[in-house]
């Protein structure tokens, strides 16, 4: 499920399941039932807000890396789907610059988390402050990692809202280094995948809440939506709720 929130004008973000890509009315759940005898990539990009063309770039870069995730057999492959759309996000800022239109505030950017699940095992990706967290045994844990700065003051972290790194996003193209998580999956796991319009603004306890409560998938995301606009939903919210069935 995909909501551009209670303040921001449009909805920058992009969620991917299987080749499935998000263009549907916000606030309704959408289901997917697939095999996972071949790789089945799902993903959640968040456009940079304030940049140029943050829908555009997001819907870009889960494009590119739905396209390549029939071959992702390996870590590697997925590193490398994710480093194409990076380099095609800065090619289409340059095309952008090229065109005689007027100047964009700043190039257009995503951030990427990404989890590919083949037959036993799941690898999870990303680049940025969106987020994929693992819920087993009702323990829930993040398997991603966040590219923000570390907090200025001791105790929890306080989020900044920048990011360390990106896909595309700078004037001037710098290296990226992907986070990879391996694992190997069991009957019951329940993945999170989501920007950080939804972690901003809902405590971690509320999203362990609603992923323990037992309910059906399309309620699980409908909860964790409700209680974020309810929190102020200051930004766009995707959750993507993965379960493995057997």
């Amino acid at each position: 499920m995909t909501h551009r929130g209670r303040v921001r004008p449009a909805n920058e973000d992009t969620i991917a399941v299987a080749g499935f890509l998000s263009a549907v009315p916000e606030g309704e759940p959408v289901r997917l039932t697939v095999s996972s005898t071949r790789p089945v990539t799902c993903l959640v990009a968040d456009g940079l807000g304030g940049h140029a063309d943050g829908a555009r770039a997001s819907r870009l870069a889960a494009q590119v890396i739905v396209d390549a995730s029939p071959t992702f057999a390996d870590s590697a492959a997925i590193v490398a789907a994710v480093h194409r759309a990076d380099a095609d996000l800065y090619a289409d800022t340059d095309l952008h610059a090229g065109s005689g239109q007027p100047p964009s505030p700043g190039a257009m950017g995503t951030t990427v988390v990404l989890l590919t699940v083949s037959g036993e095992n799941a690898t999870c990706v990303n680049v940025g402050d969106s987020r994929c967290y693992l819920l087993r045994d009702g323990l829930l844990v993040q398997l991603s990692q966040d590219d923000s700065p570390p907090p200025s003051v001791p105790g929890p972290a306080v989020r900044t809202g920048r990011v360390t790194q990106t896909l595309g996003g700078r004037l001037t193209r710098v290296p990226i280094h992907p986070h990879v998580q391996r694992l190997a999956t069991v009957a019951g796991d329940r993945f999170l995948l989501c920007s950080d319009g939804l972690t901003d603004y809902l405590p971690l306890d509320d999203v362990e809440t609603c992923l323990t409560g037992g309910g059906r998938p399309d309620d699980v995301v409908r909860d964790l939506l409700r209680r974020t606009l309810d929190a102020g939903g200051g930004d766009n919210v995707s959750a993507l709720l993965v379960t493995i069935l057997e």
